[in-house]
């Protein structure tokens, strides 16, 4: 077959089939799905408003320069329009600097477990994914700093390092002072892909567009509406990067990448900073209550700044865990994709939800899973 050698190496992404499909499976009425960190309480009431004023505009094309939706998020963090760039979701933008930034050859470097779109993301362009373990559940940068300064395994340079921060699955963040110091020493010539799609719900957001306006050249910042603005399915993030980098994606970029009534829902989310603010308080609290469900039941997790709880499993029984769960009617992600197979991760839904887990949790570690 005429296809690219490189494809072989490149695991698809396979789907979980459909809540309603699972909930048949089942024999249950009703799935609640704590998986994809998607917000516990759907889109804001503006977005939806300005979503519905944009379908008399389906037959027209949508700005390929998504101009207000860049201006807007310029103004917020500071920037030039010009280094903003739109995405269809963060994880499109995740490719496409691996696009921007890797020839065949080439090396991807970030710690491990972390998003599994980093490894498909290199292995797409013929490039190694050169993942660095975790020092006991946190990030090892100087562990990264040296695969940096190695030979790339496949005979080219180390051109990009991501870094998901705080990290998904694992919920942590670096701590600002050691972030600035690893930035430092990277070697020249490398890109570094600060992941910030959970940066909302941290307790201090972290410093990447800060970073930006610092001047910083080889770096590039990823956010996104899907997680607290609720916009998951419409599919709309953004790079915020250094003038060079925001050029060169742009280069790579489909032209009608976000479409309309994506950036017109994103810019409606923009203004309900009140709305924002009460869901990332529910989140904090959420977190917490879940930390402790999970560790009441013998696990181990860990504490998080995002909207959802990474925890090991006694005996690495997560998939176990999970399919048990699952029975019950709860979905939670086992990690075996994201280089963690003896741990789960659970998204913090309402507050009946984190219940409904909560008691579901406690009956099947009751079954000794």
């Amino acid at each position: 077959m005429p296809l690219r050698d490189a494809l072989g190496n490149v695991e698809p992404y396979r789907p979980q089939p459909p809540m309603r499909v699972l909930a048949e499976r089942a024999g249950l009425e009703r799935m609640v799905k704590l998986a994809s960190n998607e917000g516990a309480f759907g889109p804001l009431p503006a977005a939806v408003a300005a979503y519905e004023a944009a379908a008399s505009e389906l037959h027209r094309y949508p700005d390929g320069g998504a101009a207000s939706l860049r201006a807007a998020l310029g103004e917020r963090y500071g920037l030039p329009p010009e280094q903003v760039v739109p995405g269809n979701g963060a994880d499109e933008l995740i490719r496409l600097c691996a696009a921007a930034a890797l020839d065949a050859g080439d090396a991807a470097v970030f710690p491990w477990p972390s998003f599994a779109s980093y490894v498909s993301a290199a292995g797409v362009h013929g490039a190694d994914a050169v993942r660095v373990p975790l020092r006991d559940r946190a990030f090892d940068l100087g562990g990264v700093l040296e695969a940096c300064s190695a030979p790339a395994p496949g005979g080219g340079r180390v051109r990009l390092v991501y870094l998901a921060n705080p990290n998904n699955p694992t919920g942590t963040i670096l701590d600002p002072a050691q972030l600035r110091g690893f930035l430092d020493a990277l070697p020249a010539g490398i890109l570094c892909v600060l992941d910030e799609a959970y940066a909302e719900y941290a307790d201090v957001e972290p410093e990447g567009p800060a970073l930006l306006r610092e001047g910083r050249e080889a770096l590039c910042v990823l956010r996104t509406f899907s997680k607290v603005y609720g916009l998951a399915a419409l599919r709309i993030g953004y790079a915020l990067a250094s003038p060079a980098v925001a050029g060169a994606l742009d280069r790579v970029r489909p032209i009608f990448n976000a479409n309309q009534p994506a950036q017109e829902a994103a810019l409606a989310a923009l203004g309900e900073a009140d709305e924002v603010a009460r869901r990332v308080g529910h989140a904090h609290g959420a977190r917490e209550r879940l930390r402790e469900v999970l560790a009441a039941a013998g696990l181990d997790p860990l504490p998080s700044q995002t909207n959802f709880v990474y925890a090991d499993v006694p005996g690495g029984r997560a998939d176990a865990l999970a399919e048990g769960l699952l029975a019950e009617g709860l979905i939670v992600r086992a990690l075996r994709g994201f280089g963690a197979p003896g741990a789960i991760r659970v998204t913090c839904g309402t507050d009946e939800e984190n219940s409904a887990f909560a008691e579901a949790l406690a009956r099947v570690m009751a079954r000794d899973v």
